[in-house]
């Protein structure tokens, strides 16, 4: 039996009423724009059950067009209730476990989706899940959060932190498994080499950042500031 769109509704409402910067992109997206990123929550439906899960994501800005950008997060993360299991939410019971969650996305998300976030949380929680099984085992995940880190640095101007995250690069892909990292990037001094221009290029790349936020869609969402 499919869900009652009114049920899907309230679901969605609840979690905007509790995350008031958060607009609803589409009903299981909701989403504000903070410097160089989308971030939000997305409410995935379970395969074959009334059920969804709630995940924390995060979506680049500083790609060629609007369409790439939101082609896939470039961090998504997964919210587990208190005894550590993935938190399914069934579509009917949802108000008897929806404070529940949000006290568990509140701690388990440290940045905050009702203000300005600031880079060092950012990156707190960025280097938090390298320690995950499956961000340690793959070399292309990895890449994937130096990326996030390197741009969000380059988009707040602090070059220290540009710097500092090529040198974390540096230092990390001498254990990479480079078969696994050139599947998904490329040759890796090739990929190296375009961050050290991007950083050479900062206007340009603040400039493809804004055209994207003009996108009707994108540009209708509420935003907060990405502090250094």
């Amino acid at each position: 039996m499919a869900i009652d769109k009114e049920i899907k509704k309230r679901v969605t409402e609840d979690w905007l009423n509790s995350f008031s910067q958060l607009s609803a992109y589409a009903q299981n997206k909701l989403y504000k724009v903070v410097g160089s990123c989308i971030i939000g929550i997305e409410l995935i439906k379970l395969p074959h059950s009334e059920e969804y899960r709630p995940h924390f994501v995060i979506y680049a800005l500083w790609k060629s067009d609007v369409k790439k950008c939101l082609n896939a997060p470039v961090l998504m993360k997964q919210l587990y209730n208190r005894k550590g299991l993935q938190f399914n939410i069934p579509y009917e019971k949802h108000t008897t476990y929806f404070n529940d969650a949000i006290e568990c996305f509140r701690k388990q998300i440290q940045v905050s989706l009702n203000e300005h976030v600031t880079l060092k949380s950012l990156f707190e929680f960025v280097d938090s899940l390298f320690g995950d099984m499956l961000v340690k085992s793959n070399s292309a995940e990895q890449a994937k959060l130096f990326e996030l880190k390197f741009y969000t640095a380059l988009y707040t101007g602090n070059q220290s932190q540009v710097q500092n995250v090529l040198n974390q690069i540096k230092q990390a892909s001498r254990n990479w498994n480079i078969q696994m990292f050139e599947m998904w990037y490329g040759k890796s001094d090739l990929w190296f080499k375009e961050l050290q221009e991007k950083a050479s290029n900062r206007d340009e790349f603040l400039k493809q950042i804004e055209a994207n936020k003009q996108d009707k869609k994108i540009a209708k969402l509420g935003s907060s500031e990405l502090i250094a």
